[in-house]
C-alpha cells in the first residue's frame, strides 16, 4: 500500500502530506471518514506512523499524515521544534482533508502518538472538526515530562540554561543549538531505537535543536485543555513501563478528560512496544483498540 504524496500550505510553507486511499473506494462512492495521523518528536511520518496509517486504511478509511514544518520533506526552518506551529499545521491538514474527494468533512478522526499524542489532545480541544481522538503513549504536559525524565540536578541545570539562553537570545537574535538528546533525553531503550532506525535506513535530519525548543515544550500543556474535548470521545493508550514518556503523563490527563473516554494499558511494555516495527504482537493491542474506537464513534 503506497500513499499519494501531496502538498498543502500552512503558515505560507509547503507541507508534505501522505494520503492513503481505501483500495475498494472509487469516485462516486459515498463519502467515508478520514483519519489524521500525527507523528511524534521525530517530526515526520516515515518511521513511527507508516504501519498505523496502512492498518487504518485497510479498514476502509481515508488516512492522512504529514511532516511538520521544518521536518522531513516539508518547508520551514530546521533545528527547531514548536508545538504551536505544529498545531497550526494540524488545523490546516484538517482543512485539506475536508476538500479531498471521498472524505466526509463531518467525520474526521485523529490518532496521535508520542508527541503527536500531545498535539492530538491540543488540536482536538481547540478544533471541533475533530470528532474522535485516539492518543497513544503521549506527552501531556511538556514541563512535567521534561522534569520526569531527568534527575533533579539535571532538571535544575536545564531550567537555568533555558532562562539564560532566552535572556541572551532576545538581545542577540541568534539561536543556540544543542544536541537533540539534551532536550528529549533518551533512556537506553530510546537510544537503541535510534540506532535501529539508522540500520533500517530511516533518514532523520540534524541531531541539533535550538534551545528555545526546550522552552517552547515546557510551556506546552495539553492536560490544561483536555477537559474541552468532551462530549467528543477520547481513547488514551499508555505503556506500563514507559521510561521515555512516563505513564503518569497519560494517567493524569485521562483523569481530567470528560466522558466518553477509555483508558488502555499495554502491559509489560515500553514506549516503543506500541509500534509494529518494534513489537508486532503488542502493537496489535494498539490497532485493535484504535480501530474499535473509531468504528464505534466515527
Amino acid at each position: 500500500m503506497t500513499p499519494t504524496e501531496v502538498t498543502f500550505y500552512s503558515d505560507s510553507l509547503k507541507i508534505a502530506g501522505y494520503l492513503y486511499t481505501p483500495a475498494d473506494w472509487k469516485p462516486g462512492d459515498p463519502a467515508r471518514p478520514g483519519i489524521l495521523v500525527l507523528a511524534g518528536y521525530s517530526g515526520n511520518t516515515q518511521a513511527d506512523c507508516t504501519h498505523m496509517m496502512k492498518r487504518l486504511c485497510a479498514e476502509g478509511w481515508f488516512v492522512f499524515g504529514f511532516d511538520y514544518q521544518g521536518f522531513g520533506k516539508s518547508e520551514g526552518k530546521r533545528n527547531r521544534h514548536r508545538a504551536l506551529e505544529q498545531a497550526q499545521n494540524c488545523y490546516d491538514a484538517i482543512s485539506y482533508m475536508q476538500g479531498v474527494p471521498g472524505i466526509d468533512p463531518q467525520r474526521i478522526g485523529l490518532y496521535g502518538t508520542s508527541f503527536g499524542g500531545a498535539n492530538g489532545v491540543w488540536v482536538t480541544a481547540f478544533d471541533e472538526r475533530v470528532k474522535v481522538l485516539v492518543t497513544s503513549v503521549g506527552v501531556m504536559n511538556g514541563e512535567t515530562w521534561m522534569k520526569q525524565i531527568r534527575r533533579p540536578w539535571e532538571w535544575l541545570e536545564l531550567k537555568k540554561n533555558v532562562v539564560t539562553d532566552a535572556q541572551r537570545r532576545v538581545r542577540e537574535g541568534t539561536p543556540k543549538l544543542v544536541f537533540h538528546g539534551d532536550i528529549m533525553l533518551r533512556d537506553p531503550d530510546s537510544a537503541r531505537q535510534r540506532e535501529m532506525h539508522k540500520e533500517q535506513g530511516h533518514a532523520f535530519q540534524s541531531e541539533e535543536r535550538d534551545l528555545e525548543s526546550a522552552e517552547a515544550t515546557m510551556r506546552y500543556r495539553p492536560d490544561w485543555v483536555v477537559d474541552k474535548i468532551s462530549p467528543r470521545p477520547a481513547l488514551f493508550i499508555y505503556a506500563e513501563f514507559d521510561n521515555l514518556v512516563p505513564p503518569e503523563q497519560q494517567l493524569n490527563c485521562y483523569a481530567k478528560c470528560g466522558e466518553p473516554k477509555k483508558l488502555v494499558k499495554l502491559p509489560n511494555s515500553g514506549h516503543y512496544d506500541s509500534y509494529e516495527f518494534r513489537n508486532p504482537e503488542m502493537s496489535q493491542v494498539t490497532y485493535r483498540e484504535s480501530i474499535a474506537w473509531f468504528t464505534q464513534y466515527l
